[in-house]
């Protein structure tokens, strides 16, 4: 049964900004980010709604990568803009953008018959490889995704 664990704080990491923004640029950013950085890039939704006071979009963007035979990394980006309005360059409102970040282990499920086995190889003999290297790869990868997010929106780091 595949196992996953997050790497990011709390419920994720969470960018907001209220003002001006180049939501074209944004997305490309992510885009590219996902594109350098060999993960499966798809979005689970998006969708766009127009109110008197601006439009709402909200975007779900997810990308996965296979590490290994056994570890997969996961990075998921929450995109919500409220209050959204067309300037001559750009765009105005209020934009959160939420970044989340997991590695699963097993994604193949090659253990699905073989729970005590593979808590024995997950706690003790993989451990140290989880340890020193898929956890810091995956939780870098989310803080070099958060500075080209912030970089795009031109938010200090």
């Amino acid at each position: 049964m595949p196992h996953q664990e997050k790497v990011h704080p709390g419920n994720g990491i969470t960018i907001t900004l209220n003002g001006k923004f180049d939501l074209d640029s944004l997305y490309k950013t992510i885009k590219n980010w996902f594109d350098e950085n060999r993960y499966d890039y798809y979005e689970n939704e998006n969708q766009e709604k127009n109110f008197p006071e601006g439009n709402f979009i909200l975007m779900k963007l997810n990308g996965t990568r296979d590490v290994d035979d056994f570890v997969q990394f996961r990075v998921e980006i929450g995109l919500q803009v409220t209050r959204l309005n067309r300037l001559e360059k750009g765009y105005t409102g209020e934009l959160t953008v939420k970044l989340r970040g997991f590695y699963t282990l097993d994604y193949k499920n090659n253990w699905k018959n073989f729970d005590i086995p593979f808590y024995i190889y997950r706690k003790i003999i993989l451990k140290k490889k989880i340890d020193d290297f898929y956890e810091p790869k995956i939780y870098d990868e989310l803080m070099d995704l958060n500075s080209k997010v912030k970089s795009d929106l031109k938010i200090a780091r």
